[in-house]
């Protein structure tokens, strides 16, 4: 009787049974292998820029209200003068400032620089881009220091000075002030014949967001004389601040500057620049 040989018919089956997995997986792991990876771009962002730190200054009226009397915002302008493509024509180019405000957009055919402004203190990280003729784009990540400066000046003689505001919420969430510092002068402005002067007692008072004393100090200031209060501190906690002013006795004037600071963690401006060739 004849009888099978399962072991010689075993070593037939299994390598054409490898065989056929072999060519069902190749053209999927051809689908796996590459989507995911980032290729070269045909468009070579190269940059320059007139800064990558730049600084807010605003000017409040002294009323109850805060009123704004004037905001330089801070700009950063940027040249793609020597940005190309490898198979096109530069069509545009591009800023999204990261700030959430809309996309500035320019014909590369007009202009080759781009400006952008913030009037929000923080770290912002501003995309910058192009794309060229044949529907090909390339773009890099910059980041953007964008700091604080507050005058508020008073210079009418009041005994009941308006609180001076300000916020140290930073306009993104890329990083928090580093520091905060404020310096107020008070002038007890002499008096004359006919309405003589006497000394002022003066209380400045910081509060944080919560209300809460932070800090303060009381000077008598003679007729005629003037002092200041200094405070400043590390990573001041985010929202609305206030500094109190309380005069007890003659009229006084009042200036205070106010400075809000960030770890340098802008971009260097590229030497020669630099060119971002993924997308």
């Amino acid at each position: 009787m004849a009888r099978l040989n399962s072991t010689g018919l075993g070593r037939r089956i299994l390598p054409s049974i490898a065989l056929m997995m072999l060519l069902l997986l190749s053209p999927l792991a051809g689908c796996l292998g590459g989507d995911d990876e980032k290729k070269p771009s045909k468009v070579h962002v190269v940059w320059g820029a007139d800064a990558t730190a730049g600084t807010i200054l605003h000017i409040m009226a002294p009323n109850s209200q805060n009123t704004t009397q004037s905001l330089d915002e801070a700009e950063f302008t940027f040249d793609f003068n020597e940005t190309y493509s490898e198979e096109g024509d530069i069509s545009t180019f591009w800023v999204d400032p990261g700030n959430g405000d809309p996309v500035v957009e320019v014909n590369a055919a007009d202009m080759s620089t781009v400006t952008v402004s913030y009037d929000k203190h923080g770290i912002y990280r501003a995309t910058l881009g192009a794309n060229d003729s044949e529907g090909n784009s390339g773009e890099v990540e910059v980041f953007l220091r964008v700091e604080y400066e507050l005058h508020y000046d008073n210079t009418q003689s009041t005994d009941n000075p308006y609180p001076v505001w300000f916020d140290t919420s930073p306009g993104s969430d890329e990083a928090s002030p580093r520091r905060v510092d404020l310096m107020s002068n008070a002038t007890n402005p002499p008096g004359w014949l006919l309405q003589p002067g006497g000394p002022s007692t003066v209380t400045w008072t910081v509060r944080n967001p919560a209300d809460t004393e932070e800090d303060a100090s009381t000077k008598e200031i003679a007729d005629g004389g003037e002092d200041q209060y200094g405070w400043g501190t590390n990573d001041p906690l985010a929202g609305g601040w206030r500094m109190d002013i309380d005069v007890e006795g003659d009229q006084i004037t009042t200036e205070t500057f106010l400075t809000i600071e960030y770890e340098p963690l802008e971009t260097d401006i590229p030497e020669p620049p630099a060119s971002g060739s993924f997308v």
